[in-house]
């Protein structure tokens, strides 16, 4: 492992100012040294699926795994969000959208010109009961989506039955570390065996998000500032690099704190990460001071709209009626957050409306209470 930070990368809308690094990376056990071309981060999904599809050409192998960032709830409207939904979307739906990604996935290494040519078969029993597992394929590929440790027996089959194909595992849901009794079996021998299967499956491409600590907590009542604390990452490898650790801020910026060698393949535990943010922390890394300013504006209101644009949005009255569940989908498809009681989400969602212009004309739609409270700094209130 190896800690530096890089510079700030920013994300605004479609622009990103970043100046692409490369990195020297310090193999664990020797001492000789190798230039690799750090990953930029993805800004949105299809940036993840073109990166995936270099990696796992790259890679080359005809065993690989696939960890995708599955871009569900607050990730469905922007991607590089980091504050959960307090109302999180079901189990199949996180199964649909993971295998709708794998899909553009393997039209990509396959050359398709059409998603529609990727073949799906479902592996569960269905219903409610029981791990959702798919298997989609294309021309010299095969993925296997959400593999449990009860499919290794379907794994050694196919990678068998595929010899002349490329399979592919996508985000399996086994752990190898932390269990007191290990998913792949109670004997010794069974044990060893599932594991150098699982081995035999090197990371093509990794984007995965780790919270450490709390960073969400709010540090400062009279602000509200959060991310004083703890960090929000995400872990990203990218055949044939190394793990890269970058700590995101809710505006979407990120900053590189640490990066590994590629011979290390396993995930980075916990322990390390928290290490390596302690250790950005008490260096003073920007990124951090730029997620605390962030913390703090997320939840401010875009100026309100004028009389023209307001007329093609919700009333006040319409807003007012609306129940949280409604709510909180109003405020997802105008990317804010959709956290807190009733009254600041109802603030918010009259505070979102587009093209806002300036905060005077807003007491016309939304009331003088819920901006006089604003702009004297004591948060959100309505008042009649």
């Amino acid at each position: 492992m190896q800690q530096r930070c890089s510079s700030l990368q920013r994300h605004a809308g479609a622009t990103r100012m970043v100046a692409r690094t490369r990195v020297v990376a310090r193999a664990v056990q020797t001492t000789q040294q190798t230039s690799v071309e750090l990953c930029p981060l993805p800004r949105n999904v299809t940036e993840m699926v073109e990166q995936a599809v270099v990696a796992i050409k790259s890679c080359g192998g005809r065993r690989q795994t696939l960890e995708l960032l599955n871009p569900v709830n607050e990730k469905a409207a922007n991607f590089l969000s980091t504050e959960a939904m307090d109302y999180p979307c079901s189990n199949m739906k996180e199964f649909e959208t993971l295998l709708g990604v794998t899909r553009r996935v393997l039209a990509g290494v396959a050359g398709l010109a059409d998603e529609s040519e990727v073949r799906f078969t479902r592996l569960d029993e269905g219903g409610i009961d029981g791990d959702l597992c798919g298997l989609l394929r294309a021309p010299g590929y095969a993925a296997l989506v959400w593999p449990t440790a009860e499919k290794l027996p379907l794994i050694r089959k196919l990678a068998e039955e595929s010899a002349a194909a490329t399979l592919l595992l996508v985000n399996p849901l086994w752990k190898t570390e932390g269990n007191l009794v290990s998913e792949f079996g109670l004997m010794p021998w069974d044990r060893k065996k599932n594991e150098e299967l699982v081995a035999s499956f090197p990371r093509a491409y990794a984007l995965l998000e780790q919270r450490i600590g709390a960073p969400s907590s709010v540090a400062n009542l009279a602000t509200g500032a959060r991310y004083a604390t703890g960090a929000v990452l995400r872990v990203m490898r990218s055949w044939p690099g190394g793990w890269a650790v970058h700590v995101m801020s809710p505006d979407g910026s990120s900053q590189v704190i640490g990066t590994y060698a590629p011979e290390v393949e396993k995930r980075p535990p916990y322990q390390e990460l928290e290490a390596l943010v302690n250790r950005a922390r008490s260096q003073g890394a920007e990124i951090f001071k730029v997620a605390t300013k962030a913390s703090i504006d997320v939840d401010r209101p875009v100026a309100p709209p004028s009389q023209r644009d307001a007329e093609s949005f919700y009333t006040r009255d319409q807003v007012l009626d609306m129940d949280a569940k409604v709510l909180r989908r109003v405020l997802m498809n105008l990317q804010l957050p959709t956290s807190g009681a009733m009254p600041k989400l109802q603030a918010r969602a009259l505070a979102g409306r587009p093209l806002a212009v300036n905060l005077t004309s807003c007491a016309m739609e939304c009331g003088d209470g819920v901006w006089g409270d604003i702009a004297a700094g004591g948060g959100w209130a309505w008042s009649s």
